[in-house]
């Protein structure tokens, strides 16, 4: 089971609070800044922290930047940098690049170069602003949502033939299974289809099981079964 690798550019409060939360969530965590003290500061919550420009293409390369499966990139307020070091990740081939932006049209250049999502910090707290003053009861549903995660699984290992009852994944893990999308055998016409499973339901290869839980626990159950 290989954990997922993100490479955080930048570890100013944004891009230091990502850091922590992906390695609480058990992520392969790379993180890379100009400033010595801040790397030093973050480097026990990584698996790598390196001091450097991450604007300069052979930097990254050189702290396999080429490697990892998701970067971000965090200093929105500094445009110009932010999109070199985009544009040269994009380049090294990473599949999923993350930047920040102030702007609309900075997040559209963002886009042009290869950014697969951009976060607009101040638009999104604006927007959450808004709706704690209008909606101060759906945002407590809200605020306690965002500590669940529903995580569809693909069925392997240990789990392929046992009975939901048998897996005892909610009494070992404290998640629960929502749904099973089973897919079709190949027959022509026949449809992928999503089911509410008994507790006698029996867990089949190619089976996805859609599970809900705290993040620690969803997390610890990928860790120890599979992702």
């Amino acid at each position: 089971m290989k954990a997922k690798s993100v490479l955080v550019v930048g570890l100013g409060r944004f891009g230091t609070s990502i850091v922590e939360t992906l390695w609480k969530s058990h992520a392969e965590v790379i993180a890379v800044d100009n400033d010595p003290a801040a790397v030093d500061a973050i480097k026990d919550k990584t698996s790598a922290a390196f001091v450097g420009d991450a604007t300069m293409p052979n930097v990254l390369e050189g702290i396999g930047a080429q490697y990892v499966d998701t970067a971000v990139v965090t200093f929105g307020e500094h445009f110009e940098p932010s999109v070199l070091c985009a544009a040269s990740l994009v380049r090294l081939g990473v599949p999923e690049v993350i930047a920040r932006a102030a702007t609309e049209r900075k997040a559209d250049i963002l886009r042009a170069v290869g950014v697969k999502r951009v976060i607009q910090v101040e638009t999104e707290m604006g927007r959450r602003v808004g709706a704690d003053i209008t909606m101060p009861l759906a945002q407590d549903l809200l605020d306690l949502a965002s500590h669940y995660r529903v995580v569809p699984w693909d069925a392997r290992g240990s789990l392929v033939g046992k009975t939901l009852a048998d897996a005892q994944i909610r009494r070992r893990y404290q998640i629960n299974v929502l749904g099973v999308r089973r897919h079709g055998t190949g027959v022509p016409g026949e449809r992928t289809r999503l089911e509410t499973p008994m507790p006698e339901y029996v867990i089949q290869e190619g089976d996805t099981l859609l599970l809900v839980g705290y993040g620690d626990d969803v997390s610890r159950f990928v860790a120890e079964v599979g992702d």
